[in-house]
């Protein structure tokens, strides 16, 4: 007798690859949303750095305000430096909670700070301006009175103010004073930008 060959049933094996296309389906999906929040998540963090960033620099105009404000009075009234002037955002002296003056803690913020208008970048300024001493309304050498101070000792020293040719420095002292910014800009960004200068004793 011959053998006679039998076919192959495929019925078992029916249906098979639906479920497995859908599988595939699926994770490519997830991939798709995951790149997709990924991106999103970039642009996000590059856009609010972009923002930070911003606000920085606008703290800079801020701290040259103040600058302009100290030298200014500095040359034409010294003497008022002594005596706090709220309506320019002055302080004849440091913050109740210095030397760990936190100004982005809560209520830290002066209530005299002065406020420059908007700018371009919808970015508004405020700045403050502290004189390093612990009492208010005296000279840098009354009694009792502690600032800090710096005596210049030589006008030949290299670099700076003090090169040659400027100005003689030897024997001034000089009061510290510190200038803060603040900055509030789109997005809830909050940005702190601080400078130390002198300004002669008076």
């Amino acid at each position: 007798m011959s053998a006679r060959m039998q076919p192959l049933h495929g019925g078992a094996q029916r249906g098979v690859a639906l479920p497995i296309a859908l599988i595939v389906l699926v994770a490519m999906v997830l991939a798709a949303v995951t790149l997709v929040r990924s991106v999103d998540t970039a642009t996000m963090v590059a856009g609010n750095l972009t923002f930070k960033q911003r606000a920085t620099h606008a703290g800079d105009e801020g701290i040259r305000q103040g600058f302009l404000w100290l030298r200014d009075t500095a040359i034409n009234n010294p003497a008022s430096l002594n005596n706090t002037v709220t309506a320019s955002g002055y302080y004849s002296t440091q913050h109740a909670n210095d030397p760990n003056w936190n100004p982005a803690a809560p209520g830290n913020w002066p209530a005299g700070a002065v406020t420059l208008a908007e700018d371009a970048g919808g970015n508004t300024t405020s700045y403050v301006i502290h004189r390093l001493c612990t009492l208010p309304g005296l000279a840098y050498n009354a009694p009792n009175q502690q600032c800090a101070t710096y005596t210049g000792t030589s006008s030949a020293a290299s670099g700076g103010s003090q090169s040659v040719d400027a100005p003689e420095f030897a024997g001034v002292v000089y009061v510290y004073f510190r200038v803060t910014a603040r900055v509030q800009g789109p997005r809830n960004t909050v940005s702190y930008v601080q400078s130390l200068m002198l300004a002669p004793a008076s």
